[in-house]
């Protein structure tokens, strides 16, 4: 479990901190984290997989500090960056040096995966597209079986089958223990394996929720014509998307996260915010 407490980071003490504030509780499960250009993602990627250390509160993934010096704690996160390099020639060179530091690492996942996205693993890194690259790097971090899994947008450069294959394998590949967080701007693209979101705007947290709770909460409609109780809707090829408050008499909804994110980033926000909180109340 990831515990934000208060957590702040700034690049410079003269300059505005890139994350204020941020307080949330990030339990096991597949989390989307979602936020415009700048929003502070990537910041916060850094803080959970300890590669930077808050300037203000504390990041702790099951009640130790995530930045650590301990060889046993730093091996519980792995962050797979987009366009992160790897050293090596092939990734099966790369995951021997590097995966006997992550005792978790599954070597018949490794290969599973690698297969699974018709590479061998020994094809040379630098002869590789940029998106059999990615398709390499995905294999390997979905195998490492830490309790942490930092994903920073793993579907730019796949192919919609490619896209297909990740969806099944991050499905496949976890278990209940591992926390996986997916930072991406194609929301849609694995809306269906999301277990809850991180939502942040202007380097502070608009709220952190999982499905379960969100559902308990808002209801996600599709009709033909407009619903009274709507706090937000979009017209789309004739259909009305909009989004109400949660009714205990009805079955909960699947929350649709793409909707869910642009309610969040319209003049309608503080409504979403208020309903969400209310109920919680």
């Amino acid at each position: 479990m990831i515990e934000l407490k208060d957590t702040g980071f700034s690049y410079s003490r003269k300059g505005a901190p890139a994350l204020s504030g941020v307080t949330a509780i990030i339990p096991p499960g597949i989390h989307l984290l979602a936020g415009e250009n700048g929003a502070g993602k990537t910041t916060l990627l850094h803080l959970i997989a300890g590669i930077s250390r808050p300037t203000e509160g504390e990041c702790l993934i099951d009640g130790t500090p995530a930045a650590s010096d301990n060889p046993s704690e730093i091996r519980r996160a792995f962050l797979l960056e987009e366009n992160m390099k790897f050293p090596g020639k092939t990734i099966r060179d790369f995951a021997d040096m590097h995966s006997r530091f992550y005792p978790g690492f599954s070597q018949e996942a490794f290969i599973s995966n690698l297969m699974a996205f018709g590479l061998t693993g020994d094809e040379p890194m630098k002869s590789l597209s940029l998106g059999n690259r990615k398709k390499a790097q995905l294999s390997y971090a979905l195998a490492l079986g830490t309790e942490v899994l930092l994903l920073d947008e793993p579907t730019n450069a796949l192919d919609i089958q490619s896209k297909e294959i990740l969806r099944r394998l991050l499905a496949n590949n976890l278990d209940d223990r591992q926390t996986v967080i997916v930072a991406t701007h194609t929301v849609t693209e694995l809306d269906t394996l999301f277990d809850g979101a991180v939502m942040i705007t202007r380097s502070r947290l608009l709220f952190a929720a999982t499905e379960e709770a969100i559902s308990a909460r808002l209801a996600f409609r599709v009709g033909r014509v407009p619903d009274p109780e709507e706090i937000y809707s979009e017209i789309q090829i004739g259909r009305v998307l909009g989004i109400t408050p949660a009714s205990e008499d009805e079955e909960p909804t699947r929350v649709d996260w793409r909707l869910l994110y642009s309610a969040l980033h319209s003049p309608q926000r503080d409504r979403i915010l208020e309903t969400l909180r209310k109920t919680e109340s």
